[in-house]
């Protein structure tokens, strides 16, 4: 009888069925303790190959046809998907070519020995595919040097320096397609979406005042139309028209009587845009209260034109103390839309010595020339003390939608208990099934085996 039972139930298969439960240990353990590529992981998941990134993006036939058009009219074209070394993290930087943000990671580490590896490109040179199972795969097409520049590589950070909307561009898909992929970003994903439309910004800032009162929070007053049907009431001369989604002082008019007034409700009839009114005020200078982190700083900027728009022509730009005053309107607005880690708020001040909050901005603010280097670096540190938070090399990508705030990481759990307790059970309970899975398969095989023991031995 026994030796039947050894017959029919071959050593080579209980081996393969213990193999198969300490490989899923083993598997499931270095999930958690190693850092996994992003392209090898989503790829997989696309097809279950260990195909090349730039394969799945541009199939040969595609590349092949590419390449053919681009020798016969002589434009370079090269295929070159991001190398990962050892222990890397990949920070997306989304910004024009002004400022190259390389400089400033260069040597930078972070968990001590993982490097930052810097891909930086406009939104318009960017692509990109999202997955539901969490992570996005980006595609890059930079010109440079004359030649077509394509990457392929999936961002553990970004950081959005570019306008997201403006007069003539939207690149909203984009940050959907990364809020989707739950990617980790400065400012958030969540933050730039809530920061397309001036009037909803403003509408925030109007709950401020009404909670801290018109004193504390002093607010320019505007009059919002979402048409030109509306604007049959003329304002008060002079005053500022602002039409649509526009930055840099474009869109903006001054209005200085009726017929100046008329003339622009036609042009708004065909624009098909909104627009706000708000009156003109004599300045001595404008006020730039800026919040990187935990850096706070003031400047004064004053035209040295007699031009009503102190951004055009040249200015006198000098810092200046912070006051409590201004330190509480920056911290109220640094906490907008789930927190603002980069921020700023124009004031001006008028001849009486009165002050008006008229604007604030994101993370695409303008950086003041006098004071760019120290703000380069202070932006490079901010971003690489939320990468040591958000892109630990023990932890899969989450649902994480939005990075908190300098001010919030206090509130934190000092110590990531939960993740690991997470991960503990789910090692558990995947063990668990697997060991039980095992056993039912054996209890499976004795039951066929003695139920044809009558059989044989007849």
């Amino acid at each position: 009888m026994m030796n039947y039972i050894k017959r029919q139930l071959s050593v080579k298969e209980l081996e393969n069925e213990s193999n198969d439960i300490t490989m899923t240990r083993s598997i499931l353990d270095d999930s958690h303790t190693n850092s996994v590529s992003c392209q090898t992981k989503l790829i997989s998941h696309i097809d279950g190959s260990n195909r090349p990134i730039e394969n799945i993006l541009y199939p040969d036939s595609f590349m092949n046809t590419i390449k053919d058009f681009n020798q016969k009219n002589a434009i370079g074209f090269i295929s070159s998907p991001t190398t990962l070394k050892g222990k890397s993290k990949i920070l997306l930087i989304i910004d024009d070519k002004q400022i190259d943000w390389s400089k400033y990671f260069k040597n930078k580490k972070i968990f001590a020995d993982y490097d930052i590896l810097v891909e930086q490109a406009q939104f318009q040179e960017i692509n990109l595919s999202a997955y539901s199972h969490g992570g996005i795969l980006i595609n890059t097409n930079v010109l440079q040097n004359g030649k077509h520049i394509v990457r392929s590589f999936c961002p553990d950070f970004v950081l959005v320096r570019q306008y997201v909307i403006d007069y003539n561009v939207d690149w909203m898909n984009i940050i959907l397609g990364m809020q989707y992929g739950a990617v980790p970003s400065i400012n958030s994903m969540r933050a730039l979406y809530n920061f397309r439309d001036k009037p909803w910004i403003f509408a925030e800032l109007l709950k401020i005042q009404q909670r801290l009162g018109v004193e504390q929070f002093p607010l320019i007053s505007q009059v919002y139309y979402p048409n030109h049907r509306k604007m049959f009431i003329s304002p008060q001369y002079p005053s500022i028209l602002k039409i649509g989604r526009t930055h840099q002082g474009l869109g903006k008019i001054k209005i200085k009587d009726s017929d100046d007034y008329h003339d622009l409700t036609s042009l708004i009839s065909i624009s098909k845009c909104y627009s706000t009114i708000e009156p003109y005020i004599h300045g001595q200078y404008d006020v730039y209260i800026q919040k990187i982190g935990n850096n706070y700083k003031v400047f004064s900027r004053k035209s040295s034109t007699d031009h009503w728009k102190t951004n055009i022509g040249s200015s006198s730009i000098k810092q200046i103390d912070m006051t409590e005053r201004y330190h509480l309107w920056i911290d109220e607005v640094s906490q907008l839309f789930g927190g603002l880690d980069i921020c700023v708020i124009e004031v001006i001040k008028s001849t009486n010595g009165k002050e008006y909050i008229y604007q604030i901005k994101d993370c695409t603010m303008e950086l003041l020339n006098e004071m760019q280097e120290e703000d380069c670096r202070a932006i490079a540190d901010l971003v690489i003390h939320k990468m040591q938070i958000y892109c630990r090399p023990d932890q899969q990508l989450s649902i994480l939608t939005r990075v908190p705030s300098v001010d919030e990481l206090s509130k934190l759990p000092k110590t990531n208990k939960c993740y690991h307790s997470q991960n503990e059970n789910i090692r558990q309970t995947s063990n668990c099934t697997h060991a039980t899975d095992a056993l039912t398969n054996l209890k499976k095989k004795f039951s066929k085996i003695f139920r044809d023991i009558p059989t044989s031995l007849s």
